[in-house]
């Protein structure tokens, strides 16, 4: 074990403090959180930290337990213990680069919302601004709301106007929920290949995620009701639509089976829909399954542009004011100049247009990666029609997702390994592209060639 590692883990160390497992388990995860300890690095052996601290093997081991527990540490026998969760958001998906084709950002495309949007800021620019540039009262302007609660009703989200809150963005929106339905110490299951975003506001609100299988039709229903069975799970964070990572597309018999268990063992489900505009017609919202059991998440991120920051939830009356109090906590209040320049963009018809053409590039990239890829295997690749902004490739026998990460890196490509979707343990090699980060096809088509080429070991 090295010094540097051993100061890391026992930075603030106080062996006077008791018990003294959880001292140990407190410094551990406080390095782990801030990243000074990584994404699976090994820990000491019981035997080895406890030589050091001067305690005995069975405290380290129970130290090490409490964060397993918290699925941030994972052993096996014979190996050891490594580092499960990672925190760093931005070393698995970057922002806008200028000097690489970025395949890690998943976003729509702004093409086709140039023009409108030119169109509303003028409109904006004649408008009594001052109406718009206060703080507004509590549960926001009532005209945006009337059409933000229209808008979601043409997304098959049939609900009343109060249980409509405003957050600054998806993200906002899945801390606001979080901090809502449940409490420090929960436990929340998600989905075991899941949006990293979602174990950061879980890991960083004291929440403990629990893995639930996916399959071929996204999460598995019997594989929550074991995990509930065996330690009482308070929430569940559910992708069902176009899931991040993987693009799956729960159909609705799996949606129905899924609402069948939730109802059953009581869980509250944060339905994140924020892709459900990709999926095809006859897919309904988890919510429509589960309306008393559901909290609705969307937001215009996706299907316009995330320069809107406009999230939205859709929570039960009788505890609106709670999600008032987490918005005026948190950001106090999104902005009501985006508010009303993203309504003045639905009122017009801009939006439906919008996510219309987002969805037939989706579909026609699909069908170009599925041309391009057809030597290697990723999910959804045998379906005739298919939507996702991303796919999830599995690397071919002998690559690791780190190597092909940092080969691509040198063709000055970026893409998602697996190991920032997963927490449970090792998951077979694969990486997460965004075939929505070129302007054109053709940029996307050289990038899956190279891609292919490099994984074939053509070049």
């Amino acid at each position: 074990m090295s010094a540097e590692l051993l100061d890391t883990i026992l930075l603030g160390f106080n062996p006077k403090s008791r018990p003294l497992y959880l001292e140990i388990a407190r410094c551990i995860e406080n390095a782990i959180l801030k990243g000074q300890i990584a994404y699976q690095d090994k820990l000491p052996s019981h035997r080895t930290l406890a030589s050091e601290i001067g305690s005995s093997a069975v405290t380290v081991r129970q130290a090490y337990q409490e964060l397993e527990n918290k699925a941030l540490l994972s052993s096996g026998v014979g190996k050891g213990t490594f580092v499960s969760f990672n925190v760093n958001l931005s070393a698995g998906i970057k922002g806008r680069t200028q000097n690489e084709l970025n395949l890690s950002l998943v976003a729509p495309l702004n093409g086709p919302l140039l023009k409108p949007l030119s169109v509303q800021l003028s409109a904006l620019s004649h408008a009594d601004l001052s109406a718009y540039c206060d703080y507004e009262a509590d549960a926001g302007n009532p005209e945006q709301l009337a059409i933000l609660h229209q808008w979601l009703q043409t997304q098959g989200i049939d609900c009343e106007q109060s249980q409509v809150i405003v957050c600054h963005g998806a993200q906002h929106a899945l801390l606001v929920a979080v901090l809502a339905c449940t409490q420090v110490g929960d436990r929340v299951a998600v989905e075991s290949l899941c949006y990293p975003g979602i174990l950061s506001v879980l890991r960083q609100t004291g929440r403990i995620p629990v893995p639930v299988a996916l399959d071929e039709q996204g999460l598995v229903p019997n594989s929550l009701e074991r995990q509930h069975e065996q330690q009482t799970i308070r929430a569940l964070m559910l992708v069902a639509s176009c899931q991040n990572p993987t693009g799956t597309v729960m159909p609705n018999q799996r949606r129905e089976q899924l609402a069948k268990v939730v109802k059953r063992c009581a869980i509250q489900v944060i339905d994140d829909d924020i892709y459900g505009f990709l999926a095809a017609e006859e897919i309904k919202p988890f919510y429509h399954f589960a309306p008393q059991q559901s909290i609705y998440l969307t937001s215009l991120s996706k299907c316009v542009s995330p320069s809107l920051r406009l999230g939205l939830l859709v929570v039960p009356k009788s505890s609106r004011d709670d999600y008032i109090n987490l918005v005026r906590t948190t950001v106090w209040l999104p902005s009501p100049l985006l508010m009303q320049l993203a309504c003045q963009l639905i009122s017009s018809g801009a939006v439906a247009q919008i996510t219309q053409w987002q969805k037939r590039q989706a579909l026609a990239r699909q069908n170009l990666a599925k041309t391009m890829l057809n030597e290697l295997e990723f999910v959804n690749q045998h379906l005739a029609e298919h939507s996702a902004y991303h796919l999830w490739l599995y690397l071919p026998q002998g690559w690791t997702s780190q190597a092909f990460v940092e080969v691509m890196l040198g063709h000055h490509i970026h893409v998602s390994s697996e190991q920032h979707f997963s927490f449970e343990g090792k998951q077979r090699p694969a990486v997460r592209i965004s075939l929505m980060a070129t302007q054109n096809l053709s940029e996307l088509k050289h990038a899956l060639g190279l891609i292919r080429d490099v994984l074939l070991r053509r070049i």
